[in-house]
């Protein structure tokens, strides 16, 4: 019986665990501003990624949905869609910011 809860309480917390890692890179030199990302049912904001950083967020889903990532370089304002979401399932995504204003998402394994 002993035996039986453990193995209910590890996999409750197994499924619990689904972690999802977005990581933002400047790849160029110009500073990215108010950077939105919206991922699994919740809203991130950076109000600022200098060139050449990275910065990591990693959360888990609150909601099923599809990515979306928008910023501003200078004063035009770019956005891309990206990736889906659940909180059953783990994921892991870089989203790269460039200095001719393109955003390139790579999903990792």
């Amino acid at each position: 019986m002993k035996h039986i809860l453990i193995t209910t309480i590890a996999a409750m917390l197994l499924v619990g665990c689904a972690k999802n890692n977005i990581k933002l890179t400047n790849k160029g030199v110009k500073d990215w501003q108010e950077i939105e990302i919206k991922a699994g049912g919740q809203i991130f904001e950076v109000k600022q990624l200098k060139g050449r950083s990275t910065e990591t967020l990693r959360f888990k889903s609150k909601a099923e949905d599809g990515g979306q990532v928008s910023g501003k370089l200078g004063d035009l304002a770019h956005k891309v869609e990206f990736g889906y979401f659940t909180p059953n399932l783990s994921t892991r995504h870089e989203i790269i910011f460039n200095d001719n204003g393109m955003i390139t998402i790579v999903e990792e394994p």
